[in-house]
């Protein structure tokens, strides 16, 4: 077992970089879906929980619901589609090679059922708008645990690239 020398824990809507034995959690992960991006190579990567797909397509009443969780309206990894970009230029600038970067995509459940008019609900809308991105950036997606209708906690290993997820029922 490796034991990392720094521990962050990031909540909702936020987001953390590290290299070498820095492992970054995150619980909560219901609709939202947390992206972790890694470098092998270079041994540095981070995590981010996003809660809302887009800052354009945000319906009111889910954005309402997500602001009564969260201590700002603003946190920087708020929407899944900025998180990727910000999370992979954060990876860069710690020393992250583009060709080298792989994602992780986790969340993402269907926890919202006064959304009955919705068929997929923000968790898919969520995972949906972090795959576009990361396609867009040319960061291929490694694996997902995506999608069902439980919580999950992720914990992220930087130094081996590790990803453990714990379901919540």
């Amino acid at each position: 077992m490796i034991m990392a020398a720094e521990i962050i824990t990031i909540n909702m809507a936020e987001m953390a970089v590290g290299s070498d034995k820095t492992l970054i959690r995150s619980a909560s992960l219901g609709s939202c879906v947390a992206i972790v991006i890694h470098d092998h190579k270079n041994q540095v990567g981070g995590m981010a929980h996003a809660m809302l797909p887009s800052r354009k397509t945000a319906p009111a009443d889910v954005v309402e619901e997500a602001r009564k969780n969260i201590k700002t309206n603003e946190a920087v990894a708020k929407y899944a589609d900025e998180s990727v970009n910000r999370l992979v230029d954060e990876v860069e600038k710690i020393g992250g090679k583009k060709e080298n970067l792989r994602a992780k995509l986790i969340g993402g459940s269907k926890m919202f059922r006064f959304l009955s008019g919705d068929d997929h609900g923000v968790g898919f809308r969520n995972a949906e708008a972090a795959r576009k991105q990361l396609l867009l950036l040319g960061v291929p997606i490694e694996s997902e645990d995506i999608g069902g209708t439980v919580g999950r906690s992720v914990e992220f290993n930087i130094e081996n690239g590790l990803v453990e997820i714990t379901s919540v029922i």
